[in-house]
């Protein structure tokens, strides 16, 4: 290794480690965020409404069938039995970081605002009253402590407290003094002195929202880091600039990231074909019973259609080609694949852009446009004329050129020649298409590495301008 070389190694590493480093201190950048929750389905019977005459539905014959709901659904609540079958799982939904730094500012503002003093009415007052006197002091300390930069909440959990026994209309005399924590234990001590219960309570603080409730177990925080997304994203940004180290030169770097994107590509994709297409299109034809019961809850129960038959040995065969003997098979295939698609695609060409094009060649070439009122519009009329005749000559000049059989000379020629600027200037715009199309897909990898990974820039507002600036520093 020479010293250049040893120069660009020891600047890398320098700038990796600083990377590294500030994604670790303070908001860091390159995190993703989520927000969980639980999603259930549950299996209920629901009428069919336009059941076919002598027809029935699955299983019944009084119009109803069998269908996976959400839990949350009227179909549930009207449906749903206690026997019913149920799924759940739990929900993950990203967030942007704003929605995360405003949570973290609320949690902080809220704990700083239960440890200032409270003075509010404990005496002579019943349990809900006090509670609510106590929250609403409470919100408005933590709003000032917020000074406006996250909206703190603070609720009290009345469907836990009444199962442990605490009723609203508790008549309570508790010492006034203290902080905010404090004075809410001196609150609920004071109910517990009634006799009614004797349950633990606590006060926490999660997601931007302070909860008054009986255990810590009752609110569990729903925003925060996802590692497996948030490691994804370093990949990605990673495998991007491994990418671009081709514009150095040919490196160990760039065949890796180039064997790793289309490998998983492939595999991506094979997924997506899998269940965008062979589990329901295939196999939930043939089974829908089992593919509903274990594959896709919500997929439509139907009745077995024995005519995809057909594509599944279509299918089979072409999975010959990977068989040491009887690759022939795969042929049958391969051929009525390429028959279908070329006959398919010649039709839309033919339609779509053949007969289009003859039938915008022979439209007059005078293009009158009407107003909303009905009178002429001159001067949409003359460029819409304008257009008409350029294309006109351009379709005969372009014809002129491709016509070999008379010699281009004389005014055949000129015509041809013009036929030439108008192919240069066609090929010209679809090229400068297409280079368009190359650039915006690399101005979407550096929005990528500038906005998602590195949060110099915000475009969408996903975070505070404060946390994008300080990435600089």
């Amino acid at each position: 290794m020479n010293r250049q070389q040893l120069t660009l190694l020891s600047i890398v590493g320098i700038f990796v480690i600083l990377l590294v480093a500030r994604a670790f201190t303070g908001n860091g950048f390159g995190r993703i965020y989520v927000e969980r929750g639980d999603a259930s389905f549950v299996k209920v019977e629901v009428p069919v409404l336009d059941t076919p005459d002598g027809e029935e539905a699955e299983g019944k014959a009084d119009g109803v069938r069998w269908t996976w709901v959400d839990a949350s659904s009227d179909e549930a609540v009207d449906f749903a039995k206690a026997e019913s079958p149920r799924a759940a799982w739990e929900s993950v939904t990203p967030v942007s970081p704003r929605v995360y730094f405003e949570a973290t500012i609320a949690n902080d503002a809220l704990q700083a605002a239960a440890e200032t003093a409270y003075a509010g009415a404990m005496t002579g007052v019943d349990l809900g009253t006090a509670l609510e006197t106590w929250r609403l002091a409470l919100l408005e300390k933590a709003n000032a402590v917020a000074a406006g930069k996250a909206q703190p909440a603070v609720e009290v959990n009345w469907t836990a407290l009444r199962a442990a026994g605490f009723t609203r209309k508790t008549s309570i005399s508790a010492k006034a003094g203290g902080d905010f924590t404090a004075s809410l234990d001196a609150i609920f001590d004071a109910a517990r002195a009634t006799g009614e219960s004797d349950a633990e309570t606590t006060f926490v603080v999660a997601d931007g929202r302070g909860t008054v409730t009986t255990t810590a177990d009752d609110v569990v925080p729903a925003i925060g880091l996802s590692w497996s997304r948030t490691i994804g994203l370093w990949l990605a940004a990673i495998f991007t600039l491994a990418i671009f180290s081709f514009l150095y030169k040919d490196n160990p770097l760039y065949k890796i990231a180039e064997s790793v994107v289309v490998g998983v590509s492939a595999a991506y994709w094979m997924v997506i074909g899998l269940w965008d297409m062979i589990v329901p299109n295939l196999l939930g034809q043939l089974a829908p019973g089992f593919v509903q019961g274990n594959l896709i809850p919500g997929l439509a129960a139907s009745d077995p259609n024995w005519a995809y038959l057909v594509p599944a040995i279509f299918g089979a065969l072409l999975l010959m080609r990977l068989a040491p003997k009887g690759q022939y098979l795969s042929l049958w295939t391969l051929a009525f694949i390429v028959g279908t698609t070329a006959a398919l695609r010649m039709v839309a060409y033919i339609e779509g852009d053949f007969l289009m094009q003859i039938n915008a060649t022979i439209a007059p070439l005078y293009q009158e446009v009407v107003n909303a009122d009905g009178t002429v519009n001159g001067y949409s009329s003359f460029w819409a004329s304008v257009r008409q005749i350029t294309l006109v000559v351009g379709v005969l000049a372009c014809l002129t050129y491709f016509f070999f059989s008379v010699e281009h000379k004389g005014a055949v020629g000129k015509v041809a020649r013009v036929g030439i600027w108008f192919l240069m200037i066609t090929f010209g715009a679809a090229f400068g298409f297409t280079v368009m199309g190359r650039i915006a897909l690399l101005a979407a990898r550096f929005e990528f590495l500038f906005d998602d990974w590195l949060w110099l820039i915000d475009p969408m507002n996903q975070r505070s301008a404060a946390v994008a600036v300080s990435c600089l520093f």
